[in-house]
């Protein structure tokens, strides 16, 4: 006789992806603009003008590529892709590296916001219903 144990979607993952989604679409819309600016600053014949044309363009590609990013993390993430919650701790982990690096050069106090937030992202991914939701972890046996 089999037993089948289904794991629900931890409310914390969905909150971490809507969140995701939010910053996705933030950075998908954000980056659209310059595509469109970008190749139309081009079209002077003047050197630097051009060349800032293509920065420009080259930065909105950027923000829509990680626009995309954020969205098909988000999707595993909500689907308990082992993938995804790895790339999101890695994402957690660079975001506080550059939080700190933030707060040290700058001084200002709002990075620490930013070290808080990840740090409790990297928390909670380590815990144990949100490593079985992933995978990451065999169900107690009884």
């Amino acid at each position: 006789m089999s037993c089948y144990v289904t794991q629900h979607r931890p409310t914390g993952i969905t909150v971490i992806s809507i969140l995701m989604i939010i910053g996705g679409l933030i950075l998908l819309f954000t980056g659209i603009a310059p595509l469109v600016i970008g190749p139309l600053i081009s079209i002077d014949s003047d050197y630097s003008t051009s060349s800032l044309g293509f920065l420009i363009t080259i930065g909105g590609l950027a923000l829509v590529i990680l626009g995309i990013a954020s969205l098909i993390v988000s999707w595993g993430l909500l689907k308990g892709k082992t993938w995804a919650r790895t790339i999101t701790l890695i994402i957690s982990f660079i975001a506080i590296i550059f939080a700190i690096i933030s707060l040290v050069s700058s001084g200002e106090l709002t990075h620490v916001i930013s070290i808080i937030i990840y740090g409790i992202i990297i928390y909670y991914m380590f815990t144990d219903k949100v490593k079985l939701f992933f995978g990451r972890v065999k169900e107690p046996t009884i």
